[in-house]
């Protein structure tokens, strides 16, 4: 009994890789734009108070 590989297992293997790789970037963006948007906010919050 040996493992059976086809084509179409590793292509979706490949696919399903590519889709958290890309995930992974979005959340990464999202994260630093997250930081972006509060550090403006809180320059904003500092040019208040002066």
């Amino acid at each position: 009994m040996g493992l059976e590989v086809n084509e179409d297992a590793i292509q979706e293997l490949v696919e399903e890789h590519g889709q958290e790789l890309t995930t992974d970037k979005l959340m990464d963006l999202h994260c630093e734009q997250q930081q972006v948007v509060m550090e403006e906010i809180t320059c904003a919050e500092e040019e208040k108070k002066w």
